[in-house]
């Protein structure tokens, strides 16, 4: 059995706005530009803020200056903006010690996954990362999760999913699969989907925790029993 982990607001969380949200905002680009610049963000394997900036400004045709300062700006604060959640530490402890993989599949810009290497340095040089600046491909992709598997030598049925949003983790991750557990550490956020779930229009996850720490060894593996009795039922 092993574990694909969300990083963003399922083990660390930041500021209530995305970079990408918080960039558009002081660019005056209006909510719409939102998606394409999570698409520069998030995809982009940058090793300073200026080479996002470039990106933006050739993208939204914003002032080059002013772009570089507010990219600037928000990449050198996300790392002191951002902070383990509760019980993170302890769940990922709790699976290493039972012996069970751990694989890191998130949505993520390098600012933030600094502070992931920071916090959890043994995980992020020994167990395999898949943050979206490097692979180019984000969450919700189940050909992503599918190579990833092929990478890490298992199969979809082996692995148990968890996130904290519907669309980009367990959605996918159904479609592939996998058992589900799905964080509810934001649950106004994911309200549309919890009620289309509830009311039977989409198919619920195997198991819903109300926080990271909740998430143990025992869940993981009911997550993964429940999956699999659903998969003989059908």
């Amino acid at each position: 059995m092993t574990v694909f982990l969300d990083i963003g607001s399922t083990l660390i969380d930041g500021p209530p706005s995305g970079p990408g949200q918080r960039i558009a905002t002081e660019l005056g680009l209006g909510t719409e530009a939102v998606p394409a610049m999570n698409e520069i963000l998030f995809k982009t394997d940058a090793s300073q803020s200026g080479e996002l900036a470039m990106l933006v400004s050739k993208r939204f045709g914003t002032d080059n200056s002013r772009t570089a300062a507010v990219v600037g700006r928000i990449w050198e604060a996300q790392f002191e903006e951002s902070y383990v959640l509760p019980g993170a530490a302890d769940a990922i402890e709790s699976l290493r010690a039972a012996e069970i993989e751990r694989v890191y599949v998130s949505n993520i810009w390098r600012p933030f996954y600094l502070r992931f290497e920071a916090a959890f340095p043994t995980e992020a040089r020994r167990q395999p990362c898949f943050p979206s600046f490097r692979t180019s491909k984000m969450k919700p992709n189940t050909a992503l999760l599918a190579d990833i598997c092929g990478q890490v030598g298992t199969r979809a049925r082996d692995v148990v999913m968890v996130g904290d949003t519907w669309v980009a983790d367990m959605a996918p991750a159904i479609e592939s699969g996998m058992a589900t557990i799905w964080i509810l550490q934001r649950p106004g956020k994911e309200k549309q989907d919890l009620l289309q779930i509830l009311n039977g229009a989409r198919p619920g996850p195997d198991l819903t925790l109300g926080s990271i720490a909740e998430l143990n060894t025992e869940t993981v593996r009911r997550a993964h029993e429940i999956h699999a009795r659903r998969a003989y039922d059908q």
